[in-house]
């Protein structure tokens, strides 16, 4: 609950400083870290639409981009059991690329395939059809593998919040949404078939997620939305936190908001906060957990702009029931951007973690170069 204190806080703070007269251009997102935010890929997506055809060649409706990321790292992990040894690690890799492309097959029709290489893997992280009323209507279809309108996850760090290793989910469904009031709010629903099913319960479409996403003026961006099962987040599979996922209980929903706000040209402050609306029976989450969990997080971050290429941040988040490894209970860290040249990204960041009854604490020093095109 403490992270929907944040959230609400950072709101309130946003609005006494957001009189519309003092909201300026936003800092650039291409000093921020390697995360895409919801706004972003919403960008991307508004971009790909609105692209007018020239011409009927084939190439004339193709935009290719992409994005390369390499890091060096070292961490520590200091155990508070005296039995377990502390562990420390170092590496230099290839920690992702993208490669997207976007077809314009008509006026109202777009065509996406995001190609992603990560941990080692080649896949592909998104492959939908859109289809958008254009100048009639406000109204759009996306169709296919996306990652759902649930939580917004914008970060000036490297490395993922809390927020969105809770709350992301990249699946195959279908969302139906509205632009009102000039684009300034935006209304979504959305149906799909996550991983994670009830004991019983037949393979079928019986997930939803909506979320409304506004912008009151300039710089200000908020949002609240809803999942009918977060136990469909990509971490809970990843990570293989769940203990029998084609087994639950009981579906459990979700809820998160976030609030970004860009002030005084050169201030970025973030809040957002995820959480389950109802507790994981005991042992589905954790192996031999004795008691049900409620998993939350929270985060927030303040951004600034000390040049136009030169961008300084620090974050403060954390989580409840995120037990002894999955989510840190507190964390906090400084992180620096330095944009030296166009569409490229230099990002030097120090991380510091407490997990739940002291089990670990961790602490991760990352150095990111990337390259956009």
């Amino acid at each position: 609950m403490r992270g929907a204190v944040v959230v609400l806080a950072c709101l309130v703070l946003g609005v006494v400083l957001g009189n519309p007269s003092w909201a300026a251009e936003p800092v650039s997102s291409d000093k921020t870290g390697g995360v895409k935010s919801l706004e972003e890929r919403v960008a991307e997506l508004e971009a790909a639409t609105d692209r007018t055809v020239e011409s009927d060649k084939w190439y004339d409706r193709i935009r290719v981009g992409g994005l390369v990321e390499v890091e060096a790292g070292y961490g520590e992990i200091d155990y508070d059991d005296p039995a377990i040894e502390d562990e420390d690690s170092s590496d230099v890799d290839l920690a992702t690329v993208e490669l997207a492309v976007d077809a314009q097959i008509h006026a109202n029709v777009d065509g996406h395939v995001l190609f992603k290489y990560e941990d080692d893997d080649l896949f592909v992280d998104e492959g939908y059809i859109v289809l958008n009323g254009g100048e009639w209507c406000g109204g759009y279809v996306i169709a296919g593998r996306q990652y759902l309108p649930f939580g917004n996850f914008d970060t000036h760090f490297v490395t993922d919040p809390n927020t969105l290793v809770l709350g992301e989910i990249n699946e195959g469904a279908a969302v139906v949404g509205y632009r009102f009031l000039d684009e300034k709010l935006d209304v979504s629903l959305g149906a799909f078939n996550g991983d994670a099913q009830e004991a019983g319960d037949d393979d079928a479409i019986d997930s939803y997620v909506g979320s409304v996403k506004a912008q009151p003026f300039e710089g200000l961006d908020l949002g609240i939305a809803y999942i009918s099962n977060l136990a469909g987040a990509n971490s809970f599979d990843d990570a293989a936190v769940l203990q029998d996922p084609e087994n639950l209980d009981a579906l459990v929903a979700g809820w998160s908001a976030f609030v970004t706000f860009q002030f005084l040209e050169r201030f970025k402050l973030i809040g957002e906060y995820v959480a389950a609306l109802d507790p994981f029976a005991a042992g589905e989450i954790y192996a031999g957990d004795i008691q049900a969990r409620k998993p939350s997080a929270w985060n927030t971050e303040l951004g600034v702009a000390l040049l136009d290429n030169l961008e300084l941040a620090v974050r403060y988040g954390g989580s409840d029931d995120g037990g002894a490894e999955f989510l840190p209970e507190t964390q906090c860290g400084a992180v620096v951007n330095w944009g030296f040249f166009k569409n490229t990204n230099l990002a030097l960041e120090y991380l510091h973690g407490e997990f739940e009854e002291d089990y670990q604490t961790t602490d991760a020093v990352t150095a990111q170069l990337a390259v956009e095109f």
